[in-house]
């Protein structure tokens, strides 16, 4: 059965969010990051809150409506995809700071796909600046009445997840 939302009077199928997601995802490794074979793996089984040696980039969705994009990526591929979006080995990154950059930087080219979807209905939408949580353990809620398209990808041995909440 599929589900739909309203926001700001525009009605979407999630399988609508979740394809505009999936081709966002994939448009930007491609081509900002030279990594051409990811693979979607939608819909998520479970809803999946708690994260382990992760890092997770966030933008908050205003204007018509609220919301959240969000990108939860494993460390290794963090450190994996900023490599290659800066054209250099693994082993050539220092700390942490260009790592939290670039999913810094992922999430909002994200969050700049999805504004797009909205805005061509006429809903203005802003974003606000990233915002980066990395770690060894820690849970990631966004408290809204709205609900949340989640879809899960991978590479190789390594899942991550694109996150869009909205309320509308």
């Amino acid at each position: 059965m599929s589900i739909s939302y309203t926001v700001g009077g525009a009605t979407f199928a999630e399988e609508e969010l979740a394809g505009h997601i999936v081709d966002a995802v994939k448009k930007i490794y491609s081509t900002m990051i030279f990594i051409d074979d990811i693979a979607d793996e939608y819909p998520l089984d479970k809803p999946v809150s708690r994260f382990t040696c992760s890092i997770s980039g966030m933008i908050g969705l205003g204007g018509a409506f609220s919301g959240m994009v969000g990108v939860h990526i494993p460390e290794e591929f963090a450190r994996e995809s900023t490599a290659s979006m800066l054209g250099m080995e693994v082993d050539e990154l220092e700390g942490d700071g260009d790592i939290n950059d670039a999913i810094g930087e992922i999430t909002n080219m994200l969050a700049g796909e999805i504004k797009m979807i909205f805005s061509d209905k006429g809903m203005p939408v802003c974003l606000s600046t990233p915002s980066i949580i990395a770690g060894k353990d820690y849970s990631v809620e966004v408290v809204s009445s709205g609900t949340a398209v989640v879809v899960p990808f991978s590479r190789g041995d390594h899942r991550f997840l694109a996150t869009l909440q909205i309320e509308g």
